[in-house]
């Protein structure tokens, strides 16, 4: 694309032109964002002793509504998270509204069950299987997909999916929440200035709450989890993955939410 043909520098009185294919441009930003390999080896330091989730509710700052995945009734139509973590998204919230009052953060998925994690991310290998060889490519490949089990946030509790609203009506992001294209790399150069702009805004907001960021989706975010104590060089995470089998009673509704 235009955006990406540019002169290289000049030598000898010479001007060459280099260009930059979409897949090229792609292949660099995924050069540059944490993998598999970053995560595998890092440990839990601080879990609480009973597993704290509680089902998100909208405020004024923060609208919750869960993606459709087929399965709502069996969440109660709820997103569930940590409790710490559902404060720090009513924060990013209300670090959005302090920029513009018309602005809302929307959340559309947390809390997503152990065993699916692991039965989506085997499928992601079974369909990637054919074009990797070596099998630590293989893993690093589908992890981008779908994250490895014992290093993925959404088991947790920890992660979110969220986007902007403004004035209610979701703001132009470049592609859909859960376009699971290269597009929806958090600095693609190939989505409109618009869109570029808000990925930035929603970083900015999401940070400054204290979550780390996933460059390989604009929309996810996580805190407590292994992503985020690589992104911020703690000595460890706060949460591990957890399996239905593990929660609470009271909390054992089935949360068996697809992500698509």
């Amino acid at each position: 694309m235009d955006i990406w043909r540019r002169e290289d520098s000049i030598r000898r009185g010479d001007r060459t032109r280099m260009s930059l294919t979409k897949s090229d441009v792609y292949r660099k930003l995924e050069e540059k964002m944490l993998g598999y390999a970053d995560y595998e080896n890092i440990t839990v330091i601080s879990e609480e002793d009973e597993v704290g989730f509680i089902p998100v509710k909208s405020s004024a700052v923060l609208i919750v509504k869960p993606i459709n995945t087929g399965a709502t009734e069996l969440t109660d139509g709820n997103v569930h998270l940590r409790s710490p973590v559902a404060d720090r998204l009513y924060w990013a919230g209300q670090e959005l509204r302090n920029l513009d009052k018309s602005l809302q953060l929307e959340l559309v998925y947390g809390y997503r069950p152990l065993e699916v994690q692991r039965k989506l991310f085997d499928e992601a290998k079974e369909a990637l299987a054919n074009k990797y060889q070596d099998s630590q490519q293989l893993i690093e490949a589908a992890h981008r997909r779908i994250a490895v089990p014992d290093v993925a946030g959404h088991p947790t509790g920890g992660a979110v999916d969220v986007q902007i609203l403004r004035d209610s009506v979701e703001v132009e992001m470049g592609t859909p929440i859960w376009d699971f294209s290269h597009d929806s790399y958090t600095f693609s150069p190939f989505v409109s200035r618009d869109a570029w702009m808000n990925r930035q805004l929603l970083r900015r907001a999401m940070m400054a709450a204290g979550f780390a960021p996933f460059d390989g989706e604009w929309w996810h975010f996580s805190y407590g989890d292994k992503e985020w104590a690589r992104f911020y060089d703690q000595p460890g995470a706060l949460y591990s993955q957890v399996a239905v089998a593990d929660l609470p009673s009271r909390q054992d509704i089935a949360m068996l939410t697809e992500p698509r």
